[in-house]
């Protein structure tokens, strides 16, 4: 089967509107080379780098026959076209892709900042571009990205689907001196969000002790009680 057969086969198999990214198409046809190829006849970084530079033409070429979009380097879609015309590929499915959920499913990140507390109702503030604390940052320094209209960083321990919850909760927490809160109920909105997530005390606090977050362990105590 040929590289532009195996990227059709591809590209097929994803709704529209839905992120097609080059890596995977590049890792696709590796894999299905592999399984039909003595793998020590193969070198494989000559390999990889001719079928990345092969599918990017073949990409290109999709391109310009209206097969697919990209608004995103390295990033491509099957448009929706509507009464209203064309559909952009939403960029919050890259932000997802990208920052927030690994490709086996797992958490790798979460909102935080501004947006957050937005979204738990502690104020009106809605920030243009939105805070990402991720695994995917190299380091502790932030990293904005304008196309995407984010900023990330580096948390402070490796976030899964387990722990995710627990270090929104404590960013909350921490950075309360540092958003507009518009609510006089903030406690009441805490301790509200641990039961309705079902977040355990004990972690709670387990991870504070780990994390050295006495501001944390203080305001948990505080709404235990």
């Amino acid at each position: 089967m040929n590289c532009n057969t195996l990227i059709n086969e591809y590209i097929e198999r994803f709704e529209k509107n839905e992120p097609i990214y080059i890596d995977d198409i590049v890792d696709y046809i590796i894999n299905y080379n592999n399984s039909i190829a003595n793998e020590d006849a193969m070198d494989k970084n000559i390999d990889e780098k001719k079928i990345y530079n092969n599918v990017k033409v073949i990409l290109n070429r999709l391109i310009k026959n209206n097969v697919i979009k990209s608004n995103y380097k390295g990033v491509y879609y099957i448009p929706i076209n509507s009464i209203w015309g064309e559909q952009p590929l939403p960029i919050r499915k890259i932000v997802r892709d990208k920052y927030l959920v690994s490709k086996d499913g797992d958490i790798k990140g979460y909102v935080t900042g501004a947006k957050l507390f937005n979204e738990v109702g502690l104020t009106t503030q809605n920030p243009n571009k939105v805070d990402i604390a991720t695994n995917e940052a190299k380091n502790f320094n932030k990293y904005e990205n304008s196309y995407l209209n984010t900023i990330i960083r580096k948390p402070k321990m490796t976030i899964n689907k387990d722990n995710y919850l627990y270090l929104q909760l404590f960013d909350l927490i921490e950075n309360k001196d540092n958003i507009n809160i518009e609510v006089d109920n903030y406690d009441e909105i805490i301790y509200d969000l641990i039961q309705n997530k079902n977040l355990d005390f004990e972690k709670i606090l387990s991870y504070a002790r780990d994390l050295k977050t006495n501001k944390v362990l203080k305001k948990i105590l505080e709404i235990a009680r």
